[in-house]
């Protein structure tokens, strides 16, 4: 249920996926939404056990990754798998270059994935909220926008397993403010 938010919301900003992009765990999302706009993709996972990935790092200690690097960056639900959440906004606003642009998502409503918990753990939801305030930490306020989305409907189909063929389209495209199911933030570093 929650990639039907995701990929509306990377399709409303297709525009921003382009240049040297980062994606996390597979480049699937930087080659579908940036097409030819995409000049190089790296793939950041925490471990080296994934075929595509170019970086090995923990986002709240990257140190590795090189400042001002990246034009666009796509963190898809990346967040609530990571402890220290400060830290690792630090480090997605320091490898961003002047004027890049972060597509950010993480989970409101949703049921715990019992494989990343037991991997690595899972360690968060968020509101829109939330969201805005942790990113206006570090981004300023007028760069960053959040957007909410699911309904009741959406978030009691998603805890009870349903699928996105499962509801009606037009009944997944009303979003009600209440019930959060998706978190989806665009945040884009100053120009110096």
């Amino acid at each position: 249920m929650d990639r039907f938010f995701i990929e509306r919301f990377l399709a409303e900003h297709a525009e921003d996926v382009r240049g040297h992009v980062l994606d996390f765990g597979d480049d699937a999302y930087a080659r579908r939404f940036g097409r030819a706009k995409v000049t190089k993709v790296d793939v950041l996972n925490l471990t080296a056990d994934s075929p595509q990935a170019t970086i090995v790092a923990n986002l709240s200690y990257g140190e590795q990754i090189a400042s001002d690097t990246f034009d666009c960056i796509l963190c898809t639900q990346v967040l609530l798998l990571v402890y220290e959440l400060r830290p690792a906004i630090r480090t997605l606003y320091r490898i961003l270059k002047p004027g890049g642009v972060l597509l950010l998502t993480s989970p409101g409503i949703q049921k715990i994935s019992r494989g990343d918990m037991e991997v690595g753990g899972e360690y968060w939801r968020f509101t829109s909220l939330c969201m805005r305030r942790l990113f206006e930490e570090v981004f300023p306020s007028e760069s960053v926008e959040v957007k909410a989305s699911g309904n009741v409907l959406a978030a009691t189909a998603f805890l009870f397993g349903l699928a996105v063929e499962d509801i009606r389209r037009k009944d997944l495209e009303y979003d009600d403010p209440d019930f959060e199911v998706s978190i989806a933030l665009r945040a884009v570093k100053p120009c110096l």
